[in-house]
């Protein structure tokens, strides 16, 4: 179970009934029937979901179920750590499941959902839009929309990294400052958006026009500014009166980066000042998540690469040059 710090909306009931209403009212679906499928009449079945930004991220373990009506507006990717799950359209097509070897991912459909016994699943739902349009930026290609209820192996190492993303963000324990929220929900935004790439995109690429050097020179310094908040690369964009894909590509062809990669560079940099003159009872825990880090070894590995030296070792580096001087 999340901490109680998160934001998050949860049921443990073993009412079919309260269930439906509470899945109706919180989860935009319109759901006609839940039916328990037990052979021994058994009925379980608990929901926690965390409110991200964009994303929410939930987790739903369930005796065996079977759902039926309309899915959720939002786009729905569903991923079994134990057990199975089976989707497909009420009009007919094909069965899609998963196993912990895939994900299920869905737009709104009328549809038939169903779960094993003793099932543990992560949800995840986001407006469509958000994919679209990070996809727009990034890839600088044609995006359609998500069609029929689709799997997605496991078996690549973008889906692998998109797997232990989830799992690594449900599990975390900390209190969720506003840079860590925002961070996560960039996390499973952009790993969602580079899982779904392969199906989405179409076409060649379409050149976005350059900004100029003098709107990439005010982005840096708005992202500068902004490096201790969360900061998205459309609300810059939309600062400077520019499309987010014109910032993509200003960036690249100006400065040979991307927009993300120089936010974390500043926070790194904002990091590495915080750990030369800590003051007493700061860590390297919780300067990593005040500057916005909510991955700790990877915080550590891109550290370590910038600076030649781990955060701990900076941070020891600050204690010594105090005691010697105290």
């Amino acid at each position: 179970m999340r901490p109680q710090s998160w934001e998050t909306t949860a049921i443990l009931t073993k009412e079919p009934q309260e269930l439906l209403d509470h899945l109706n009212r919180h989860t935009r679906t319109a759901l006609e029937r839940i039916d328990p499928t037990d052979r021994g009449g058994r009925f379980s079945f608990s929901r926690v979901e965390v409110d991200l930004g964009r994303v929410r991220l939930a987790e739903a373990r369930s005796t065996s179920v079977h759902m039926s009506g309309q899915a959720s507006s939002l786009m729905t990717v569903i991923v079994s750590e134990q057990g199975q799950s089976l989707l497909k359209r009420r009009a007919g097509g094909e069965v899609v499941s998963c196993k912990g070897d895939a994900a299920i991912i869905a737009a709104q459909c009328d549809m038939i959902f169903q779960s094993s016994p003793d099932d543990v699943r992560y949800i995840l739902q986001l407006p469509q839009r958000h994919i679209v349009e990070l996809l727009q930026e990034t890839e600088h290609g044609r995006v359609k929309e998500l069609g029929p209820p689709l799997r997605l192996e496991f078996s690549t190492p973008v889906a692998t990294s998109f797997h232990r993303a989830v799992n690594f963000i449900w599990r975390q324990q900390v209190v969720p400052t506003r840079q860590l929220r925002a961070a996560y929900d960039e996390i499973l935004l952009h790993g969602l958006a580079r899982l779904l790439a392969p199906v989405l995109l179409e076409g060649g690429p379409d050149r976005a026009p350059d900004p100029g050097p003098a709107h990439i020179h005010r982005a840096r310094e708005l992202i500068r500014a902004k490096a201790m908040e969360p900061v998205r690369v459309a609300e810059i964009a939309q600062e400077l009166g520019v499309t987010a894909r014109c910032l993509q590509s200003g960036f690249r062809k100006h400065l040979g980066t991307t927009p993300h990669q120089f936010l974390r560079d500043c926070r790194l940099d904002l990091a590495h000042r915080m750990l030369t003159a800590a003051l007493a009872g700061q860590t390297t825990t919780s300067i990593a998540y005040d500057c916005g880090f909510g991955h700790l070894g990877a915080f550590a590995k891109t550290y370590r690469s910038r600076f030649g030296e781990s955060p701990s070792q900076t941070l020891r580096r600050c204690r010594d040059r105090y005691l010697v001087t105290s």
